[in-house]
């Protein structure tokens, strides 16, 4: 099978599209040969198909199917990004801004990104408005006299669990608990988010469900905004960081009104690294 695919670099969460139609039942296996080091090699791979959800807008928009059925807001955002680049002809352009609307799969609603070119041809700043999170509260999960604790973020595509990572002495046995407890319900994706509140740093590991596929993530656009909205229920107030990760870094802001994240907003870097056919 040959197949037309792009290849991305949302701040080194290098992530593959694959353009052509691929039936959902074969996805899994072509993302599993597709992130082998002897094949392209990237953390994730996206599915670009027809909007099935919005029908009125399945002209002009496009789904983001990921390989698992997650959520991923980098990959979103690298795709607005990569729309911009290839010309797509269905965006809203005011000045420098390129407004794109997605369907992205893990997400209830379209999903909107804006798109800013930079000196770079092949360089663009992209921002995604997120999902909201369905809940956020605290957790705590025992082994062997050991206590993990810390805050789970809930979102329809993906659960992530923040954790202070000066805490944590043994990953391997957390990452072991939290599949354990995530093993009893239905999920798609989760992510422990391990984080330097003092050096406002970011280690994220995503663990997907469908390709059993676990990641040292070089940046974690879901994850960062699990942070945000963590650290704005933390404070009781909104907030405006930038998260320091391995890959480079993520703006996120949360807004915190009445008790209760209102809005979730992530922009960084997407550079279009490659195209071309690949053989799986």
């Amino acid at each position: 099978m040959k197949l037309h695919f792009i290849k991305v670099n949302p701040v080194e969460n290098m992530t593959v599209f694959v353009l052509d139609q691929v039936p959902r039942d074969v996805q899994m296996n072509v993302a599993k040969k597709l992130m082998n080091y002897n094949s392209i090699y990237a953390e994730q791979v996206g599915f670009i198909e027809k909007a099935n959800l919005y029908k009125e807008t399945e002209n002009k928009c496009l789904r983001l199917q990921m390989m698992g059925g997650e959520f991923c807001g980098n990959a979103t955002r690298a795709l607005a990004a990569f729309l911009v680049h290839n010309q797509y002809p269905y965006f809203i352009k005011e000045k420098d801004k390129f407004k794109i609307s997605l369907e992205v799969s893990g997400a209830e609603k379209l999903v909107d990104c804006e798109v800013y070119k930079t000196e770079n041809d092949n360089e663009y700043m992209s921002k995604v408005y997120m999902p909201l999170p369905n809940n956020i509260s605290k957790f705590s999960l025992e082994e062997n006299d050991t206590v993990f604790s810390g805050l789970k973020v809930e979102f329809s595509g993906i659960t992530h669990f923040i954790v202070d990572s000066k805490k944590i002495k043994n990953k391997e046995e957390l990452f072991k608990l939290v599949k354990r407890e995530m093993d009893n319900r239905d999920y798609d994706a989760f992510g422990i988010m391990y984080y330097d509140y003092n050096e406002n740093y970011l280690e994220p590991l995503v663990y997907v469900r469908g390709t059993e596929s676990l990641f040292w993530e070089r940046s974690c656009a879901s994850g960062t905004s699990a942070l945000g909205a963590a650290l704005a229920y933390m404070r009781n107030e909104s907030i405006e960081e930038k998260i320091k990760q391995p890959g480079g870094e993520l703006e996120i802001i949360a807004e915190f009104e009445e008790n209760k994240i209102t809005n979730i907003c992530l922009n960084g870097l997407v550079q279009i690294v490659a195209e071309g056919i690949v053989n799986v």
